[in-house]
C-alpha cells in the first residue's frame, strides 16, 4: 500500500515531463550538465505500530565538461558546504546522494514532501554552483548571482523560540546555551562530565543549530552541526568523512540524510553539517534539526565511539 506521503509526490510530479523509471522519476538536463533521479523505495517490514514505509533517494550525477576533477580528499572538502546531500565520487564522476526515511506514523507530512520535492529539484542546479565556485572568488560571486537566493529572512524566528529550545535540551539533562542567532547542546560521548565549558576534555558531541543563517550559494536558511571531541587527531579525517556517510545510508530507520559529514576548518576535522535554505523559518524546524542531529549524535556514541580513542568502525556495539 502506498503511503499518503508517496501519492502526493506523485500527483506532484505527474504533470513534469521526467522519464518513468523504476520506483521513481530521472530527470536528464540540458546542455549535457547532469542527471538527476528520486527514488521511493520501499521497505520491507511487518508487524503493527510505526515502521518505516519508504525511503525518498534523491540523487545527481554531475556531467558538466567544465566540471572540477575532485580528488578524495576534495570531495570531504567540499561537502562542508553541501546542500541537499552528500558528495561522493564514481571513478572520477562527482555524484550526490540525499535520503528521507518516510514513516507510517509521520506527523509533518507536509513538511517532509515540501523537503523531498524541494531537494529533486534544486540538488543538481545548487550542488554543480557550489561545486564550481570552489575553483576561484570570482566564480563564487558568478553562481551566488545566478540563483540570486534570499540573503536575509523577510520575517524573523518567533521570539522566544530559541529560548524554548534551550529549555527543552535542559529538561533532557542536557547542557545547553542560546543566544539571538542560535541553540546549541552538548550530548556525553563518555564520562560522566556534561559539558566541555566545565572540562575541555570531556568527551561531548556539541549540536548546534543556526537560523536566519547565509549560505555562500544557497542564501538564508538554518545551518544545524555535529562536532565531535576528537581526543586526537584522526589519521584519516576524509576517510572517518567518506564512510560516515555510506553507514548513514545503508539506515533504514533513521534520521534524515539531508547534510554531510565533511572536512572543517584548518585541521580538516571531521563533522556533520546540514544546510537548509528558506526564505523564512518554517514552524519549529529548529528544534527539530536539534533532535535529528541529537539522535544521530547517539547513534555515534553507540556504535563507534570508543572512550579517550575517537571513531572505530571495528568496534562492536554493546548489546542493552
Amino acid at each position: 500500500m502506498i503511503s499518503e506521503i508517496e501519492q502526493r509526490i506523485h500527483t506532484a510530479l505527474e504533470k513534469h515531463k521526467l522519464e518513468r523509471i523504476e520506483h521513481g522519476y530521472r530527470l536528464v538536463y540540458p546542455g549535457g550538465a547532469g542527471v538527476a533521479t528520486l527514488r521511493l523505495l520501499p521497505v520491507e517490514g511487518a508487524g503493527e505500530g510505526p515502521r518505516v514505509l519508504s525511503i525518498a533517494e534523491i540523487s545527481a550525477e554531475y556531467l558538466a565538461p567544465g566540471m572540477y576533477q575532485f580528488h578524495p580528499t576534495g570531495v570531504q572538502r567540499l561537502n562542508a558546504l553541501a546542500v541537499h546531500g552528500a558528495y561522493y565520487l564514481r571513478g572520477e564522476t562527482l555524484l550526490q546522494k540525499a535520503q528521507f526515511s518516510i514513516y507510517s506514523n509521520e506527523i509533518a507530512v507536509d513538511y517532509v514532501i515540501y523537503a523531498i520535492l524541494t531537494a529533486f529539484g534544486a540538488q543538481l542546479p545548487l550542488g554543480q554552483s557550489i561545486a564550481l565556485a570552489t575553483t576561484s572568488t570570482a566564480v563564487l560571486e558568478q553562481q551566488r548571482a545566478h540563483h540570486g537566493m534570499p540573503q536575509k529572512w523577510k520575517t524573523p524566528l518567533a521570539e522566544g523560540a530559541l529560548k524554548a529550545a534551550m529549555t527543552s535540551l535542559h529538561g533532557r539533562g542536557l547542557a545547553a546555551s542560546h543566544n539571538d542567532k542560535a541553540v546549541w547542546g552538548e550530548i556525553p560521548l563518555s564520562g560522566t562530565i556534561p559539558s566541555r565549558s566545565i572540562d575541555p576534555s570531556a568527551e561531548t558531541a556539541l549540536i548546534q543549530v543556526n537560523v536566519d543563517t547565509v549560505h555562500p550559494i544557497a542564501g538564508a536558511g538554518y545551518v544545524a552541526s555535529l562536532s565531535l571531541p576528537w581526543p586526537k587527531q584522526p589519521a584519516d579525517p576524509a576517510g572517518i568523512c567518506r564512510r560516515l556517510n555510506e553507514l548513514e545510508f545503508e539506515q533504514a530507520d533513521f534520521v534524515p540524510r539531508l547534510g554531510a559529514w565533511g572536512l572543517h576548518g584548518t585541521k580538516d576535522l571531521p563533522m556533520y553539517t546540514c544546510c537548509i535554505p528558506c526564505p523564512d523559518p518554517y514552524a519549529d524546524l529548529h528544534m527539530t534539526l536539534v533532535w535529528w542531529n541529537a539522535m544521530r549524535a547517539a547513534w555515534i556514541r553507540d556504535r563507534f565511539w570508543v572512550a579517550g580513542q575517537g571513531i572505530d568502525f571495528d568496534r562492536v556495539p554493546a548489546v542493552t
